[in-house]
């Protein structure tokens, strides 16, 4: 028993000195993190953004979609995570449309732009703050309210005679044209069955206390703030002893009482804060060792029923789940990309969703383009590249290389991580890229298109919620360690639970089983 207590000891010890700035960043980010409108005006400058963070040429969802005006060509929209711009060249420089946009550049994000031209024109904006309309002619946008609270809009589609709008958990439609828009809430049901949760789902809501609701976040945030302070007071009660043993070796006169009752007192509440917290930690660190690659491979594709989730779930069955949508006018229905699935149904809402079974590769992430491809089936673009799926056969081919997709894996990004893809009036296309940037599909020249303003590179901010992310998830350091950095939360998180399980069997031994052995 004494020896596995020395082990014990010994190991809590050393592991967490090495682990003391990891846990202090871990705990300050996730707390951040957990309040996103807290900090939403916040942004961080270019020059303290680690340089693979950098957008050249559109890059990293810089502009993800442009639509041209079919009265005059050489007017085009980019919309994308720098928000919206506007060319009155053809494509070839944009300008931000700006006036009335959300200021915060975590909201600002754009993830589909839609340009009605009738007798009266309108661009709308769907944003990570909700939809926005704006005249082409006075450049001012306008919010347009859709529920009783903002959500993130993920789609804009036109079916028949309507706009259908599609958010993260709700869709809303208007009739067109769009003189005075109306949207109201469809109902946006689905064929459930026995109701279930995404594993990923589960260990992300796990992991930040959200599965609880506000409650449970807020215990999260002060286990957070203690997990900080257990990273500081384990510094300084062995950084005390260790300085004391080399000032006595040297002959140096004891520290003063302050000192000394300043090591007593993080020594005490280390202990205590760190046994009284110490379920809360282990979910912590055993949900984030599942958080990224290699074992978030675990929790792919996993589900438990509704009924075993911890905490209450939304009566809705979408919440938080669409990712992307499409209007196929063939079959006359909406199919809708989600979290948990594909889901289609009738385009006027008027019966339930059910789930879709297409074989064509989607990322683990979500899809990034999906829209109808003519009238022979869809175009579905990912991190795992752009594909055509085929209508009447079922099956899917590469746009990029017109081979069959085979074994294309859900949860390895391929070469070309696609995240948008539009055509000019020429007819040439081209995809957006994560890393790559802008580039030509098939026989589509770039030379002279979509040029990024200089003061879109310059002036970069990321916002600061992103800029914790990729601290948090440690893609924040890839510069330095290079690959290697994918390593950094699965192998931190996995000490983390040794130096909590350990410290756990060091307060049992000390103050249950050495009193029972007395």
């Amino acid at each position: 028993m004494n020896f596995l207590f020395r082990l014990s000891n010994w190991l809590h010890k050393y592991a967490g000195l090495v682990l003391i700035l990891f846990l202090a960043w871990m705990s300050l980010t996730g707390v951040l993190m957990n309040h996103p409108d807290l900090i939403s005006g916040l942004s961080v400058p270019r020059g303290l953004v680690p340089e693979h963070y950098h957008i050249r040429d559109w890059n990293r969802s810089g502009m993800t979609d442009v639509v041209f005006s079919e009265r005059d060509s050489s007017v085009a929209y980019g919309g994308g995570r720098l928000g919206v711009w506007k060319s009155t060249d053809g494509g070839a420089t944009f300008r931000p449309l700006e006036d009335g946009f959300p200021e915060s550049r975590y909201y600002r994000k754009t993830a589909d732009i839609f340009l009605w031209e009738g007798d009266t024109s309108l661009l709308l904006a769907g944003t990570a703050r909700g939809l926005y309309g704006c005249d082409p002619a006075g450049e001012r946008w306008e919010a347009i309210p859709l529920g009783a609270e903002p959500e993130s809009v993920r789609k804009i589609l036109r079916v028949r005679d309507a706009l259908v709008v599609l958010t993260e958990s709700h869709a809303f439609a208007s009739p067109l044209p769009p003189a005075e828009l109306r949207f109201e809430r469809r109902p946006f049901t689905r064929i459930t069955g026995d109701r279930r949760v995404t594993l990923v789902r589960l260990f992300f809501d796990l992991h930040d206390g959200k599965v609880w609701g506000m409650p449970g976040r807020l215990l999260f945030d002060a286990a957070g703030l203690i997990l900080f302070f257990l990273s500081l007071s384990a510094f300084y009660s062995w950084y005390y002893p260790w300085k004391r043993r080399r000032e006595k070796a040297a002959g140096k006169a004891p520290r003063s009482k302050r000192v000394r009752r300043a090591f007593k007192w993080f020594f005490k509440y280390h202990l205590k804060l760190g046994i009284w917290t110490a379920a809360i930690l282990l979910i912590i660190g055993g949900t984030g060792l599942f958080m990224r690659p290699p074992l978030l491979v675990a929790l792919v594709g996993g589900d438990i029923p509704a009924a075993a989730f911890p905490g209450p779930l939304p009566d809705n069955p979408w919440d938080k789940k669409v990712q992307n949508a499409l209007y196929d006018p063939v079959s006359e229905r909406i199919v809708i990309a989600a979290t948990d699935g594909l889901w289609a149904g009738p385009a006027d809402f008027r019966g339930p969703f059910a789930p879709l079974d297409l074989d064509v590769p989607i990322f683990v992430m979500g899809a990034t383009v999906f829209e109808p491809h003519g009238a022979g089936g869809y175009r579905v673009g990912s991190f795992n590249g752009l594909y055509h799926w085929q209508r009447e056969d079922g099956r899917s081919v590469d746009l990029l290389t017109g081979r069959p997709a085979e074994n294309v894996s859900a949860v390895r990004p391929g070469d070309v991580m696609v995240t948008g893809y539009f055509e000019t009036p020429e007819g040439d296309a081209f995809i957006n890229t994560h890393e790559q940037g802008i580039l030509p599909v098939g026989t589509g020249e770039r030379a002279g298109r979509f040029a990024m303003p200089e003061e879109a590179v310059t002036g970069y901010r990321m916002p600061l919620w992103n800029w914790l992310f990729e601290i948090h998830n440690g893609r924040f350091f890839k510069g330095l360690i290079g690959s290697l950095y994918i390593l950094v939360v699965p192998l931190g998180s996995l000490l983390f639970l040794l130096i909590t399980l350990s410290g756990v069997y060091d307060w049992v031994y000390l103050n249950v089983l050495r009193k029972s052995q007395r």
